[in-house]
């Protein structure tokens, strides 16, 4: 009798034996509001678009597969869930912001889901209290498209001798962000990876929320964020990259416990900061990146308790940077110390009376408290000149070079620009970690800088 009556509603409901199950976005548009929808494994043709609050949850990892035209899903209602899932093909237009996930409901939660041959990742498009966790987000590394011979050997690839198509590296400004926040608040986004995206995490006009432990590397960008007040980001990880980060036209943003490192090309900075204020640094590791910390038209920041170790430049304050202060940091390793020219007296190489530790040459601690009784001077010897003349720092660390700076540096008011530590710390603050590879980055850096000065020379000799 009960096999009647469900072989009955079955039938009713167009899901009987031999007839095709229901479509997942029959499923959805079917759903009440608050349903949770079951999605097995397999593969489900897209595109979806969500316009009541349910959860979407994947066992064995279904496949939703986009058309290549649009978004993958898109959600329209507030407190929808989207769980387990694998995700792939949207739209490539950048124009029209396609994405493996367009978010423009509240409160939605996007979780464990894997995304790749995407345009953007997750992209919250003007919607609030979004929780974005435990993804992985993979762009495409490589497009097919048809080469000649000579390009195909450049890419290790084999094809006939009038051409043919073959994978090439997919120029970066083609690809989308693996995490966008547009015009958004009071946000969550936390234990995500991506990686071969443009951006790793772009912020625009989106406050209050809170990014901790992603893990975000072969990117360009890993945080570039614009326009984004009263935001915490702590224990990130940005490795590989071209640029560790870039923090634009904002205030008041906590950054602690990130480690940005190996963010090697030319404009490889660990920490970027253009027109930032009233924020604070600190606990972050800036390890063999092109420059460690960048400021520029930046003001009232505070930067404690890092570690600015085995970069090319360590810190470059310009003179638009006032009223900063510098304390407690570890500031050691870098092929040059510092690039101050132009930088203001405003800005304070202290925190409370207790400086930075640079190293330990030079320092006096009559009394015992830590910090030594004679100020610590860093000479920027080359100072604006770097930027006409780069190749100039193909002498730095050099032993007549060095041995210049260090007298220099003993006799102030020489006109040189300079950064002066009146309370420098007589050892590390703290024993940073993998203090092993100090001595080992300077010489990798040093490796790049050559490799670098030198094609800017070429390439100046050429024009």
């Amino acid at each position: 009798m009960r096999f009647f009556w469900a072989l009955t509603v079955g039938l009713l409901l167009g899901v009987g034996p031999g007839l095709a199950q229901p479509s997942l976005q029959a499923r959805i548009d079917a759903a009440a509001p608050g349903d949770t929808l079951i999605v097995n494994g397999g593969v489900h043709a897209g595109p979806f678009s969500i316009d009541t609050p349910l959860v979407l949850s994947g066992t064995h990892r279904p496949h939703l597969r986009g058309n290549d035209f649009t978004h993958v899903v898109t959600i329209n209602a507030s407190g929808v869930t989207i769980q387990g899932m694998r995700i792939t093909d949207s739209g490539k237009r950048l124009g029209e912001d396609h994405a493996g996930i367009m978010v423009k409901g509240n409160r939605a939660t996007i979780r464990n889901n894997h995304l790749r041959d995407v345009l953007h990742g997750v992209y919250v498009k003007g919607a609030d209290r979004a929780v974005v966790v435990e993804n992985v987000i993979e762009g495409p590394p490589t497009v097919t498209r048809r080469v000649s011979p000579e390009e195909a050997r450049r890419h290790d690839c084999s094809v006939p001798p009038g051409g043919g198509d073959c994978a090439v590296p997919l120029p970066v400004p083609q690809r989308g962000n693996g995490i966008h926040l547009w015009s958004s608040l009071h946000n969550t986004v936390t234990h995500n990876t991506v990686h071969h995206t443009r951006d790793g995490v772009y912020f625009s006009h989106s406050n209050h929320t809170y990014a901790a432990r992603n893990t975000i590397h072969d990117v360009r960008y890993g945080l570039h964020y614009m326009y984004s007040d009263d935001n915490t980001f702590e224990h990130n990880r940005f490795f590989d990259n071209e640029s560790g980060s870039a923090l634009m036209y904002s205030t008041r943003i906590a950054v602690r416990h990130n480690v940005f490192r190996e963010n090697r090309s030319q404009r490889g900075y660990g920490l970027l900061l253009q027109t930032v204020d009233e924020s604070r640094f600190a606990h972050n590791r800036m390890i063999q990146n092109g420059t460690g910390v960048y400021l520029e038209n930046s003001t009232r920041n505070t930067f404690a308790d890092n570690v600015v170790a085995s970069n090319y430049r360590g810190i470059r304050v310009t003179g638009s940077s006032m009223e900063n202060r510098f304390g407690r940091n570890v500031i050691r390793g870098n092929l040059n110390t510092a690039t101050v020219s132009g930088a203001r007296a405003t800005n304070a190489w202290h925190v409370d009376g207790r400086g930075n530790y640079w190293g330990p040459r030079g320092l006096l601690d009559l009394n015992a408290d830590g910090v030594s009784e004679l100020p610590h001077r860093t000479v920027d010897l080359f100072g604006e000149r770097r930027e006409d003349f780069p190749y100039v720092d193909l002498l730095a660390g050099s032993p007549g070079l060095s041995l210049l700076a260090d007298a220099l540096a003993r006799v102030p008011g020489t006109g040189i620009p300079t950064i002066t530590d009146e309370h420098p710390l007589v050892a590390l603050p703290s024993p940073p970690e993998e203090e092993g590879e100090t001595g080992l980055g300077s010489l990798f850096t040093l490796g790049i800088v050559l490799l670098t000065v030198g094609a800017v020379a070429l390439r100046r000799r050429v024009i």
